[in-house]
């Protein structure tokens, strides 16, 4: 073999396999399987089309899903205001009954007159004798627990 066939051989070139023939200078190289190549390279694509095609899908399914949310949430506004302005005229109504006028216009309605003697009370001052602690005693304190067995009697 001659020295330029012994460099070439020990250089070789990707996808060369084994070495020279005899009598050659060149390697035998493996033909790469094309058809293979292409299924592969057709199965990649086809795979990277579906999965852009499922973004999108879940993209748009999320897109309308806070839409939905949007209606739902401006429902929901409408009818918290609706409801507040409902409370706010049911507490005109309520203070306009129970005022002083309009609880006289239903006394003289059910027959009552009003009174021709009236009298005031006058209330002293009230001073506490005993002062009034601001804690509460616990409910499961051993004093506590024996003075409810003994309010019970025999029956607890």
């Amino acid at each position: 073999m001659s020295s330029v066939a012994a460099s070439r051989s020990e250089t070789r070139a990707p996808g060369r396999i084994g070495t020279p023939r005899p009598g050659t200078d060149r390697a035998l190289v493996v033909a790469p399987n094309l058809a293979r190549r292409r299924q592969r390279a057709r199965l990649a694509m086809w795979a990277g089309a579906a999965v852009t095609v499922l973004a999108l899908f879940t993209l748009v399914q999320f897109h309308v899903l806070a839409a939905q949310s949007a209606f739902t949430l401006e429902k929901l506004e409408k009818e918290r205001t609706n409801e507040q302005f409902r409370y706010q005229r049911l507490r005109e109504q309520v203070a306009r009954s129970s005022s002083a006028e309009a609880v006289r216009e239903a006394a003289t309605k059910l027959g009552m007159i009003p009174g021709t003697n009236l009298v005031q009370l006058e209330v002293p001052n009230v001073t506490l004798t005993t002062p009034v602690s601001d804690t509460v005693p616990d409910a499961l304190s051993a004093e506590n627990y024996q003075d409810t067995k003994s309010s019970l009697g025999t029956n607890p």
